[in-house]
């Protein structure tokens, strides 16, 4: 990369070519390779900036905003935003937005009994004991808080509070609209009045480190990342700090087979701009990797929409209010509110038991009740997605299931909800819904939903250098580009909280920092 910037742009040949060599070099050795790349780097001084801000934030999703809200509040008053892609949000606008949050308003309201610390447990199980405890407990104890920033931010909530799969209560909150967009607009617009300055198609692909502090980054403006080419390239200096909120990379099929060859052919479920770039700046800056090739699987996504559509919204309440089959043997295979992991596993043995000719999908179905409150049944109804069955030997003949077999499991499941038998999967049954036609199913198979492992954080949400394992100056992070909060895998409702706590803490550290 050029160092005096000001002198002139670079052309787009030779800031692919610098690019790649940045890129490229993070990947062979993700520790020492990253730390001698942080080494090496190219300083630059302060006259050569094209730009100053107070905080640079890269990402415009649920943590980047929540870092400016943070800042905002701290009296922090020049702060850019920068966004990759032409649309405001990332992952963020397009999730199902369920925020699971204990000791809200809303949950004590409606008595529910909960705790920080049973939410811990929870994350704890499902992470299987990797998770860094201390961020976890960071969380879970600073979650009820963000509810009251996004009210502040004019984000509405729907009067209901859910049980998602692996939590010991009901505690996932939605927005009036069930989707990521209810809560980025708002605060995309309450930011933008408090004069936070946002600019999308800006690719950002390198951190400016000095003598071991991180000074600003280096941008790629008017970036399509349908060519992966910009107008010019600029430098923009953070007086304060960076704060990286980039989310995750499953999009990035090099770096996903490079980090995990398992799940070199999964489809993701994420947007397209959810590519490595910033995790590798982060390595090539030194930063302590934590779980790269950890992945996780969405086990509510099916194999008749792209990514995860309406689809996924409608299978959470087909799993809590009726059951998972396999079409081989017509039977229940699984806990349907277990941890995603243990549920992503369980269909993968069943897909096991099928060829590329004949697969063998899971389903889950559910009765019409359940359809009149399942947020997305409509719009995955609508294109083909969910399907309906008149009868249960219609059910049987679209899954290609053992009649028998089938009405089994639906009378053992009345059983169940009407008390006269245990369950043996054990799914806690907080609605008891009695599974009668018409049934309304949904195909199923896991796909790549997010990145569990990332830069280290502290839980002041400072990047940790993998040479002192200590934080790297002026360098924070937050969301699904850091590793540690979930362990090997997350519970749902949570990767949007992670984002809104260490967002703010991360807005907060880096006001407080002297520039």
């Amino acid at each position: 990369m050029p160092a005096r910037l000001h002198e002139g742009e670079t052309t787009m040949t030779e800031l692919n070519l610098n690019r790649r060599r940045v890129l490229g070099g993070a990947l062979g050795s993700l520790v020492a390779g990253a730390a001698a790349t942080a080494a090496h780097a190219s300083p630059i001084k302060p006259e050569h900036f094209d730009e100053t801000y107070d905080v640079v934030i890269v990402g415009s999703g649920f943590a980047g905003l929540s870092a400016a809200y943070e800042a905002v509040k701290k009296g922090v008053k020049k702060i850019l935003i920068l966004e990759k892609m032409e649309a405001w949000g990332g992952n963020s606008a397009l999730c199902g937005a369920l925020m699971c949050m204990p000791l809200t308003k809303m949950q004590k309201a409606k008595g529910i009994e909960d705790s920080p610390e049973l939410l811990v447990k929870d994350m704890m199980a499902a992470g299987r004991g990797f998770n860094h405890p201390q961020l976890t407990l960071t969380m879970a104890t600073e979650a009820a808080k963000a509810f009251d920033m996004l009210t502040e931010c004019g984000v509405e909530f729907q009067d209901k509070v859910i049980r998602l799969g692996g939590h010991s209560a009901p505690r996932a909150h939605l927005p009036k609209v069930p989707s990521g967009g209810s809560i980025t607009v708002p605060m995309h617009q309450w930011l933008k009045q408090k004069g936070v300055e946002f600019r999308n198609r800006a690719n950002v692909h390198e951190l400016v480190m000095v003598e071991g502090e991180c000074r600003g980054v280096r941008v790629t403006l008017g970036y399509d990342w349908h060519t992966d080419e910009g107008r010019r390239e600029a430098a923009i200096r953070a007086r304060k700090g960076v704060v990286v909120a980039t989310g995750g990379w499953g999009q990035d099929n090099e770096f996903v087979t490079a980090t995990q060859p398992a799940y070199a052919q999964l489809e993701c479920t994420a947007q397209p701009g959810a590519t490595a770039e910033m995790i590798k700046a982060m390595l090539a800056a030194g930063a302590l990797p934590v779980m790269l090739d950890m992945f996780q699987l969405g086990p509510w996504a099916s194999p008749d929409e792209k990514g995860a559509g309406p689809g996924s919204f409608f299978a959470d309440y087909a799993f809590g209010e009726g059951m998972a089959i396999d079409p081989k043997t017509g039977k229940r295979f699984m806990n349907e509110l277990a941890d995603r992991r243990t549920r992503a596993e369980a269909q993968l043995k069943v897909l096991e038991k099928g060829t590329k000719e004949n697969p063998n999908y899971p389903f889950c179905f559910c009765s019409e009740e359940t359809t009149a409150h399942a947020e997305g049944f409509k719009a995955a109804y609508r294109e083909g997605t969910v399907k309906k069955s008149d009868t249960v030997e219609d059910l049987a003949k679209l899954h290609n299931v053992p009649l028998d077999a089938l009405k089994a499991s639906i009378a053992e499941w009345n059983e169940i909800v009407a008390g006269k038998k245990e369950d043996p999967f054990k799914k806690p049954l907080d609605v008891r819904t009695e599974l009668k036609p018409p049934f309304y199913s949904m195909r199923l198979s896991p796909k790549l939903h997010y990145c569990m492992g990332g830069a280290a954080i502290t839980t002041k949400a400072e990047v940790m250098s993998s040479q002192t394992c200590r934080p790297i100056p002026g360098l924070y992070a937050a969301g699904e580009v850091t590793g540690g909060v979930h362990g090997m895998d997350r519970l749902g409702g949570c990767s949007s909280v992670d984002c809104f706590v260490f967002g703010r803490i991360a807005g907060a550290q880096v006001a407080a920092r002297k520039a």
